[in-house]
């Protein structure tokens, strides 16, 4: 794990100030940092060791009597596999880390070894031959890669701080961007908040030729192109499962567990105890009086049956609110999700108690089925094409849809500022997006349906200048979850892609490596690991499991491993005391808002700003909206403008 940074330009280049950029992502490498360039080339790199210890693994790296020039962030899982396989070829190597396998990997496939590759990266290959620039991103996104051009530049860095820095101008902010922003707390890929700048979407490569200079990214990898698989999903499963923790685990370092009282974290740490018992901790966090939804007490007696070492760390209020600009800077992304606190917390302490890798089950509710919304957003989707497609009457289908309006899971769920906004989006393009177009007089109940989303749409009405709102295109809110099949079918596929391609990518694996990588810890997610994605989906395609109740294929398939009573457990979730949060930020620090860029750069209403803010005072109103705003003020003014707070 690493950070990244790099020019391409047309014009000859100066590269006295470049080298100071690094310190700006220092904590994502706090072990070493390299560069090289030449006249019209920079590449910058800051090392977190973690395999070959040695200074062999110093970056850049060259290949191929310096041909290629590679920096490099992330870990190629089978890099060992791919390693022999290139001997077999006649390579040779000196050192013993996977940024050499990778360069002459990319020596003898090109862009092809993209296929090859199981693990999370964000590279960049310069071909001093063909002066070529080739960049690719992981499948599911877990490193990140942020990029601006130009008809003469093109930067690169693995976060928007430092990109900030080696821009030309002072960027703008971005009106779809930022409306996107307020109405799901985070950006959705490829977009930033920033004019001009984007993330390489996951799964994509630029192939940037010096003289063409194309900058088009194109995609090597979709989850739509899974073939179907048959065969006992339990046993395969549960194969695949022991295959992907002996990867994740390959460590010439210190390895822990962020273990919740849930299955997917614990059942890392359940496959991962037999053969690294001697070398795995595991860290959890709570909070003061212990409440019902602290869940140490059941990581902590999991830890123990394992024969693990346990540590936890109790979330405060006062630290939270104390700590809060460093935080928003850390997360270098302005995402809204609350749990941020949390993830940063448990990587401290795993940092401070000597650990530089961290396994997590990220991934893991996403991928097997962990949401109940998920489940009904998928039976709600398929109605609303059997009614378009004439299979059922719309009377049926609406009286499903208005009873799940009503129903306890999707009130809990769409009236929950820590709800994924995907769903509302979904149900948002999903219901009244496209069956309005039946024109049935209930098409209200659709409206009704979208909860916060709608709220967040009638917010949005006021917030904004009229110059601001102006530059928004008409339904830009919707956009990002729009559904591409009209296959009954396929649904279910599409849902999780769409989950995978936003709310996954852009808030929690975005704020996972943002958050532990201010901390300079590696977070390994083995849920989102390709093959064991690839395997779930393909036996979708063949299964359908979405009826048979939560996680039911990885409850089946961790039996015996786990104890009943944690396959058994209820859902809980990150259940922090959300609102004495919110408001301590805002009664802390709403001044930055009122006396703020976002007014100065005619974003907001300053009338209706205050407006809300007073009923904030006076009678705690609009607190998630602020908050928003409170945390994208604080961002611009950190990350942005660098001002110190």
């Amino acid at each position: 794990m690493c950070g990244i940074i790099g020019i391409i330009s047309k014009d000859l280049i100066t590269v006295n100030n470049f080298y100071k950029l690094l310190t700006v992502i220092k904590s994502r490498g706090p072990d070493d940092c390299g560069e090289w360039h030449d006249d019209r080339v920079y590449l910058g790199h800051t090392r977190l060791s973690i395999l070959d210890l040695s200074s062999l693994g110093h970056q850049p790296m060259s290949y191929q009597n310096e041909r290629y020039w590679i920096t490099f962030n992330g870990e190629i899982y089978n890099y060992l596999e791919i390693r022999q396989e290139l001997i077999d070829l006649g390579y040779l190597f000196d050192s013993k880390t996977d940024t050499e396998v990778l360069l002459a990997a990319y020596a003898q496939w090109g862009k092809n070894c993209l296929e090859k590759l199981r693990g999370m990266f964000a590279f960049a290959i310069w071909d001093t031959q063909s002066k070529q620039l080739f960049l690719a991103r992981d499948r599911i996104g877990e490193k990140p890669l942020y990029y601006w051009y130009d008809r003469d530049k093109f930067y690169f860095a693995s976060e928007l701080k430092a990109l900030v820095k080696m821009l030309p101008h002072q960027p703008k902010l971005d009106p779809i961007s930022i409306d996107l922003f307020l109405h799901y707390q985070y950006v959705p890929e490829p977009r930033t908040p920033l004019a001009g700048v984007y993330k390489l979407t996951a799964a994509h490569y630029l192939l940037i030729d010096y003289q063409t200079w194309e900058i088009q990214p194109q995609p090597y990898w979709s989850l739509s192109q899974i073939p179907p698989i048959s065969g006992d999903p339990i046993e395969l499963i549960r194969q695949e499962l022991d295959r992907v923790i002996e990867l994740t685990l390959r460590s010439d370092v210190a390895v822990g567990v962020a273990l919740s009282g849930g299955i997917d974290s614990g059942a890392i740490a359940a496959l991962a105890a037999p053969k690294y018992k001697d070398t795995l901790q595991c860290f959890s966090i709570g909070y003061p009086n212990r409440p019902p939804y602290d869940e140490r007490k059941q990581a902590e007696e999991l830890a123990k049956s394992l024969g693990l070492p346990f540590a936890d760390i109790e979330l405060k209020t006062e630290a939270l609110v104390d700590f809060f600009p460093d935080l928003v800077s850390a997360m270098d992304d302005p995402i809204a999700d609350i749990a941020a606190f949390g993830h940063y917390s448990v990587m401290k302490l795993a940092s401070d108690r000597g650990i530089k890798v961290m396994m997590s089950g990220i991934g893991g509710d996403e991928l097997f089925w962990g949401y109940a919304w998920t489940i009904e957003a998928v039976q709600l989707t398929q109605r609303k094409q059997q009614i378009l497609q004439g299979q059922i009457k719309p009377r049926f289908g609406l009286d499903l849809i208005s009873k799940f309006a009503n129903h306890r899971l999707y009130r809990k769920f769409a009236y929950s500022h820590k709800s994924p906004q995907a769903l509302r989006s979904l149900l948002s393009q999903g219901i009244e997006h496209s069956l309005l177009d039946l024109q049935h007089p209930e098409q209200a109940v659709y409206q009704n349906l979208v909860g916060n989303f709608q709220l967040a749409l009638q917010y949005s009405k006021q917030l904004y200048t009229d110059e601001f709102a102006a530059l928004i295109p008409y339904r830009n809110a919707f956009r990002p979850y729009e559904m591409h099949s009209q296959n009954i079918d396929e649904i279910p596929q599409q849902i999780c892609q769409i989950l995978f391609d936003t709310w996954l990518v852009s808030n929690c694996l975005a704020l996972g490596d943002r958050v532990s990588m201010a901390s300079s810890v590696e977070t390994r997610l083995p849920f989102l690991d390709y093959k064991l994605i690839e395997l779930v989906m393909g036996l979708r395609q063949t299964q359908p499991d979405q009826e048979l109740g939560l996680k039911y294929w990885l409850k089946q398939s961790l039996k015996g491993t786990i104890p009943d009573e944690v396959l058994n457990r209820p859902k809980q979730g990150f259940q922090p005391p959300v609102q004495e949060w919110m408001e301590g930020i805002l009664d802390r620090y709403i001044n930055y808002l009122i006396d703020g860029h976002l007014l100065e750069l005619q974003v907001i209403d300053a009338s209706y700003l205050n407006k809300i803010c007073q009923e904030f005072t006076n009678k705690r109103e609009h607190t998630f909206m602020l908050y928003k705003l409170l945390l994208l003020e604080i961002w611009y003014r950190k990350v942005v403008m660098s001002e110190l707070l």
